[in-house]
Parts: structure tokens; C-alpha cells; sequence
């Protein structure tokens, strides 16, 4: 069966532009338009019926991957409002890889998705700017703002990581080790930006930071890395988030150090594990169901036309810091 890819690869034009004159679009030249027709009428090109009206009723959810809650938990928010709304989800992961995902928005472009939902996606405007001009809304989250015209649900990344270190700062942290995320991703510098300006206005706190990444064995590394080169420098650590906090205290535990009796540990985002780890980890909750459940809402928004497409909305939902038992107070006692 003939496609859009293999239409776009014979007429030596973009997927986008063979979409654009499928659509009836205007914004092609004549000249392509008729070449991109001949190529169709010598590929005997049919385009498959819409189930209803001019949707396929199918959306692509793109996600990093489903190896912890985090996207997951988004995905299943998505879905339930996708099912209740009679639309088909398509998920794909691409592993934090632009390239990957780069293929996964070709793969959803070929399968004519009537909208797309990006979870933590990186420098990938050029990609998104051929939905949008074939008329194909996006919905993203977690994710800057940007000159693209799509919606985005997210978090105050700065006020939670803000809250972090004010309160290990409040209970008597005054060295703290912090192990970020990847730089290329908003989230993360958002929150390290947070630790930074934390710092700058209280001089007695030293932040050292470590390069992790998002996955358990990066953490493990990092705090392996910095115990193996400097030693214990600190009272206590704050991660990217609770899958990388847990391989950081298995890197402690190795080198003897316990928590909190000797280091303090803090996380982000407050997966289910979290409550049954003994001591119990402190850390911050995300809605990640309701962020889910938001975008997919947003989107049908814009594919039932309820909402004028041209507007641009940025819905921040609330987090949560929820205090347990990994953190120690070691404020002097009088």
C-alpha cells in the first residue's frame, strides 16, 4: 500500500508538503502542486476515508520512555480522555534521542494523526512547524514556552525545586549536593537554576552540582563518581528525581554512608515506591495523571474546534512537597 513517505521520497519533496496538497492547502506553488500530483496519479495514491468528518480520530502521544511512574502515569491520564472522547492514542517512545524522535513525528505525520501530544521533547521546533502548518495541533508537557502556536501543560519547575532547597536549607543543610538532570531539557534548568539563585542569596550554602541524566544507573554513577573523587563534601542530596535518588543511596550504602542519619536525601516527583522505602523518601508530588489528563482535554479542545486554534494557552498545575523521613534536621541545639 502506497503512503504520504513514499510519495514525499518519489516526488523528492517534504512528507509536510505532500500533506499541504492533499489538504487542498494554498501555501504550495503551482509547480509542486502539479508534480507532487503526477507522482500521486502514477503511485495510484488513494487516501484512506476519515471515520468521521475530516478526523482519523487518532492521536500521537510521543514520551521519552516508560521505565518509571513518571510517563506512564501521564500516559494513562492521556488515554483515559482520549477513550472517553472516542479517539485511537498512538504511543511512541524515543528514548531521549532526537533523532528517535524525529522519526517517531515522521512515523505519526505518514499515519495522518489528526493531533499530537509531546512529553520533555528537546530542540525540536523545525518538526513540529509541518503539523502546524498542515493544520495538525500540538499539545506538549513539561516544555518552555516558545514562538510555536501549541499548548503546553507543565509545572512550576522553579517554585517546586525552590522549595527543595529552602527546606533542606531550613533544616540546617548548609552542603548540599545536587544531581541534575539533562541540561538540554527545560524541566532541569529550571530546577538548578532554582538551587543556583537559592545560593546566591543565602552566601553560607555551597551547592556542588553533578551531571546525571533521568535513569537510575546515571545517578548511581554520578554519586559514585563524586564519593570515589572527593568524599562525603556533604549533608545531604537532592536528585533529579526518586528513580535516581534510589540508585544513589544504593551508591552510599556501598561506601558505608547511611541515610539520614549521615546524608539526607530529597527527590522529585514522588513515585510509588517512594512512601515504602525505609526511612520513607521526602520529596515533591507532580499531577502526572492530571497533566496527561489536561493535555489530551486540550487538545480535544482543538480538534472539536471548541476553542479558536490561533490561541495559545500554558496551563501550570500545582506540585507538592512531601515531607517524610530522609530528611534529618542537624540544626544545632541549644
Amino acid at each position: 500500500m502506497t503512503t504520504i513517505r513514499d510519495i514525499a521520497k518519489a516526488s523528492g519533496f517534504s512528507i509536510a508538503t505532500v500533506s499541504r496538497v492533499l489538504n487542498g492547502s494554498d501555501k504550495v506553488t503551482e509547480e509542486t502542486r502539479n508534480k507532487i500530483l503526477r507522482v500521486i496519479k502514477e503511485m495510484e495514491y488513494r487516501r484512506s476515508e476519515s471515520i468521521k468528518g475530516s478526523l482519523f480520530r487518532a492521536v500521537g502521544v510521543l514520551v521519552p520512555d516508560l521505565k518509571a511512574d513518571y510517563y506512564g502515569m501521564i500516559a494513562e491520564g492521556i488515554e483515559e480522555a482520549l477513550l472517553r472522547n472516542n479517539y485511537e492514542m498512538f504511543l511512541s517512545t524515543y528514548r531521549h534521542s532526537l533523532n528517535k524522535e524525529k522519526q517517531a513525528l515522521e512515523e505519526f505525520f505518514a499515519r495522518k494523526v489528526d493531533g499530537v501530544i509531546l512529553c520533555t521533547t528537546y530542540d525540536d521546533e523545525e518538526c513540529l512547524e509541518k503539523f502546524l502548518e498542515a493544520g495538525i495541533p500540538i499539545v506538549a508537557i513539561d516544555r518552555e514556552n516558545s514562538d510555536l502556536k501549541i499548548d503546553i501543560v507543565t509545572i512550576d519547575n522553579y517554585s517546586a525545586s525552590f522549595e527543595v532547597v529552602k527546606y533542606l536549607y531550613k533544616m540546617g543543610h548548609r552542603k548540599i549536593l545536587y544531581v541534575q538532570g539533562l541540561m538540554e531539557v527545560y524541566s532541569a534548568r529550571e530546577r538548578k537554576k532554582a538551587f543556583e539563585d537559592f545560593s546566591i542569596k543565602n552566601k553560607d550554602l555551597e551547592v556542588t552540582f553533578v551531571s546525571a541524566g533521568f535513569d537510575p544507573e546515571e545517578g548511581y554513577n554520578a554519586v559514585k563518581k563524586h564519593l570515589d573523587t572527593y568524599g562525603k563534601t556533604f549533608t545531604a542530596i537532592a536528585f533529579s528525581n526518586d528513580w535516581v535518588a534510589l540508585s544513589g543511596i544504593k551508591a552510599m550504602k556501598e561506601k558505608g554512608i547511611d541515610y539520614p542519619n549521615d546524608v539526607s536525601i530529597i527527590g522529585f516527583d514522588d513515585a510509588t515506591f517512594a512512601k515504602y522505602l525505609h526511612p520513607s523518601l521526602t520529596t515533591v508530588r507532580q499531577p502526572t495523571y492530571e497533566m496527561g489528563l489536561n493535555a489530551a482535554k486540550l487538545l480535544i479542545e482543538k480538534l472539536e474546534r471548541k476553542r479558536e486554534s490561533r490561541v495559545k494557552r500554558r496551563m501550570i498545575l500545582p506540585t507538592e512537597l512531601i515531607i517524610r523521613d530522609s530528611v534529618k534536621d542537624i540544626n544545632p541545639v541549644f
